[in-house]
């Protein structure tokens, strides 16, 4: 579960990113956290992902109060959370297969268990096919899955997608949302998408969080209208 409580975060050149927030998101939610660039949705992820530290206010991850780890403890803390971004952060030089397989290596998975989990994945996000290919001879879309696939090779409880559909059309947008609710539902995971896209939270409606000036402005339900 996360708990987020009276959070605010000002940066050292006085910008002020957030002010009080309070959040929670419960495990297995599907949530979008949606707001205009420098609207602090940024800010917030950063802190759920150890990035950044709270100026004040209590950040709860899964019993692990984030703003109080030490430095040698935050990669221990993110093997727990899969993030996506939106210019997918691919390995160039290495297949599909090695880009997934390479966040188990850095957890000195064993190799037969890597083998395992890469097909796993790559079967869940639909690229089986693509297991030997490398990256720029993929589509937009496809890179993409395999962004997804790495993210979620550990099996975090938490996903968190960074503007996951910014360079893509509306078709290949629904297909990752369609594929970000398929392992919301199989693998269990939390699954917590930062987007200024209000086309995608109406045709794939679940909560929305509304973040503007460092505010929460709303905070509504499946099927509410925006």
């Amino acid at each position: 579960m996360i708990s987020i409580r009276d959070v605010s975060k000002t940066y050292k050149n006085g910008t002020h990113a957030l002010y009080n927030i309070n959040l929670e998101i419960q495990d297995r939610e599907f949530v979008y956290i949606v707001g205009s660039t420098g609207s602090g949705k940024s800010t917030l992820i950063k802190i759920l992902n150890g990035e950044e530290i709270p100026t004040s206010g209590e950040v709860m991850v899964n019993g692990t109060n984030v703003g109080k780890l030490r430095f040698g403890k935050v990669p221990l803390y993110r093997r727990g959370i899969g993030v996506v971004f939106q210019d997918y952060r691919l390995l160039p030089r290495r297949t599909v297969f090695e880009n997934v397989a390479y966040a188990l290596e850095v957890v000195d998975a064993k190799k037969k268990d890597i083998r395992v989990r890469v097909r796993e994945v790559l079967k869940l996000v639909g690229l089986e096919d693509k297991a030997t290919s490398f990256p720029d001879e993929l589509s937009g879309g496809q890179q993409q899955r395999v962004a997804i696939a790495r993210a979620i090779a550990n099996k975090p409880k938490i996903l968190i997608a960074d503007e996951p559909t910014g360079n893509l059309d509306p078709k290949k947008s629904d297909e990752i949302i369609q594929l970000l609710e398929k392992i919301n539902k199989e693998e269990e995971t939390t699954i917590l998408i930062v987007t200024h896209d209000t086309q995608i939270v109406r045709h794939h409606p679940k909560r929305m969080v509304m973040i503007e000036s460092g505010h929460i402005v709303a905070d509504l339900n499946k099927g509410a209208k925006i």
